[in-house]
């Protein structure tokens, strides 16, 4: 799994990204995407998933760490005001929490003490994503890479989930040398040992793409919509007053519409990088074998299954 160093980097926290910023030759007005109404239909489901992602790594910090890290903080502010018995107390707690945290696993490299989620969502349609695309891989060739550096770091439709780390190889080192140099005098070395300490947290990163998560969910709302239609079988006999009733209401969507725009989702993962042509072959032939299956009002069989299989085997081949 990459990681990088809190000290040397950072990372652009973007909440949401409405479209990418075009050259003039792109920059006009664009409506919403046409799978604008499917993708609503999932958004709860993608909220649900960060929300679980999220929840599960919580459940993975280590309450020794965490604690470690803030009494390491406590030591450094408490060194500034001059009160360095303070700052040996907080750093004897850290140093016991931390060797609490090597005793139950002498294996662990980083001890995890913080998560947070980003998320960055490029909407647009296929069309425009890959004009974009093309925009930015000639600024690239033409060598503009500075011009290319802001398109770069808005073109991404994912959620990023950040754990923050510490790296047991080397800070309880750093709080035992920090501790000796307060006791010989050196507050101004310990100071500096402390915000060294504090700057070599490793931010490791998971990454979950958009369109391939809506395109699953959009499968999976396929499904539903299909065991609908296999319900309402039968139900011809309903009275006028129903059926003037339903024709106010907005139509559903059909199942042939969810398998069109998650088929349209692995497009866009596909002109985002997220992957290449080939990655989402087996995805595509299973969407070709069921829109086949729902226009003849075919028996799905286990197609349903070997969707959800490929898109395990995609995500490994991303991912993993």
């Amino acid at each position: 799994m990459p990681y990088r160093n809190l000290f040397t980097s950072t990372v652009s926290v973007l909440a949401l990204t409405s479209m990418l910023a075009l050259p003039p030759a792109f920059a006009q007005e664009t409506s919403q995407p046409p799978t604008a109404q499917t993708n609503e239909a999932v958004s709860e489901g993608v909220r649900d998933e960060a929300t679980a992602q999220i929840d599960e790594r919580r459940q993975k910090l280590l309450d020794d760490a965490t604690r470690a890290l803030e009494e390491t903080e406590t030591a450094s502010t408490t060194l500034d005001e001059d009160d360095t018995e303070a700052a040996l107390e907080a750093l004897a707690v850290a140093t016991g929490k931390l060797q609490s945290v090597v005793a139950r696993d002498p294996s662990l490299a980083l001890a995890p003490v913080d998560v947070r989620l980003l998320q960055r969502d490029l909407l647009g349609d296929v069309e425009t994503i890959e004009a974009s695309r093309e925009v930015i891989e000639d600024l690239v060739a033409d060598g503009r890479l500075q011009e290319a550096r802001p398109l770069m770091r808005e073109f991404a439709s994912e959620i990023v989930i950040e754990t923050t780390n510490l790296p047991l190889a080397t800070y309880p080192d750093a709080l035992l040398r920090a501790t000796a140099q307060i006791d010989a005098g050196e507050i101004e070395t310990a100071k500096q040992t402390l915000e060294t300490a504090l700057g070599t947290l490793v931010i490791t990163e998971e990454v979950i793409a958009l369109p391939v998560l809506r395109a699953q969910l959009l499968i999976d709302a396929a499904e539903e919509a299909l065991a609908e239609m296999e319900e309402s079988t039968g139900d011809a006999d309903a009275s006028a007053v129903e059926d003037a009733v339903e024709s106010a209401e907005p139509e559903p969507i059909s199942p042939g519409e969810y398998v069109a725009a998650a088929r349209s989702q692995l497009k866009i993962a596909e002109a985002l990088g997220y992957g290449e042509e080939g990655d989402f072959e087996e995805l595509h032939d299973n969407l070709d074998e069921l829109d086949e299956k729902i226009d003849l009002a075919d028996n799905t069989g286990g197609i349903f299954d070997r969707i959800g299989d490929s898109f395990i085997r995609l995500k490994q081949r991303l991912f993993d």
